[in-house]
């Protein structure tokens, strides 16, 4: 069958012209007596099975034969681009959401492999913001929620990349970061978290745990995630308001850097004293 070629002379055609085109071996239009017929259009580009499922959940989009085909295929487009904006963005603060952070993840574990830059992870938990929503409702903790995502947005780095984890938890990917660097990245989002208006009068403060990886690592990015959720949880246990790091993650990490050669891992360092000073040259 020949295709049915859209105008090139910058006019516009409707649907029913177009699949009525005379060049058609087989009109794909044909008048059936007492009938009007509608066409279903969807268009998917390279849509991940995730973003696949939520558009053949939603109600599907029916184009009067009559309606103007580019015009239609404009809109559609810019839906299924909002559609993949939805599936990776967290409504409430606007930050990446849990489905980007595992994806980008495996990418920054991927690139530490490759190049020998470790990356840390950040996992955040608000202390005692269930007060605000107990006594002054779930709206004031959203705002309190919204204030807390932008404000981390402007504590980190042009390359780190913060995401809401799930309720009142955060997470922040740092590539190229030694576990130094992102103690301090730790400590200022910690202080900026208690300045936010609200944050004392309900005492509400940041426990933020660290993990590093590097390329002797062993973990997956569950386990990568992990690490960080435990050195978070010891922070809280501690009594909050504070950045821990879990020690045996970082014996376990030295004792596994000790298997690369003393010319590869003086290479591999002055590759991150380099990316450091960088870090340091942007405020951090």
């Amino acid at each position: 069958m020949n295709r049915a070629s859209l105008p090139d002379n910058g006019q516009t055609s409707t649907i029913a012209e177009i699949l009525s085109k005379k060049d058609l071996e087989v009109p794909l239009l044909s008048s059936i007596k007492g009938s009007k017929l509608k066409v279903m259009i969807i268009l998917l580009d390279n849509l991940s099975p995730y973003e696949r499922q939520i558009v053949e959940n939603t109600p599907h989009r029916v184009i009067d034969l009559e309606d103007d085909l580019l015009k239609k295929i404009v809109e559609l487009q810019e839906e299924n681009a909002h559609l993949r904006s939805e599936a990776l963005i967290d409504n409430l603060t606007e930050l990446y959401n849990s489905r980007f952070l595992h994806v980008q993840l495996e990418t920054e574990m991927a690139r530490t492999r490759r190049t020998g830059l470790s990356c840390c992870l950040l996992m955040i938990d608000l202390d005692n913001f269930k007060m605000i929503n107990d006594t002054r409702g779930h709206l004031e903790g959203d705002r309190f929620l919204t204030h807390v995502a932008q404000t981390f947005s402007q504590c980190v780095r042009t390359v780190d990349i913060v995401c809401r984890y799930g309720g009142d938890e955060f997470v922040a990917i740092l590539p190229s970061t030694r576990l130094f660097v992102a103690i301090r990245i730790a400590n200022r989002f910690k202080k900026a978290v208690s300045e936010i208006p609200g944050a004392t009068g309900y005492n509400v403060s940041a426990s933020i745990g660290i993990a590093e990886f590097t390329v002797s690592s062993p973990w997956d990015a569950k386990e990568f995630i992990q690490a960080a959720d435990s050195a978070m949880y010891e922070a809280k246990h501690k009594g909050g308001n504070q950045v821990s790091t879990k020690g045996h993650y970082i014996i376990r990490l030295n004792t596994g850097f000790e298997s690369v050669s003393p010319e590869e891992k003086e290479a591999i360092s002055s590759i991150h004293d380099s990316t450091q000073r960088q870090g340091e040259s942007d405020g951090i």
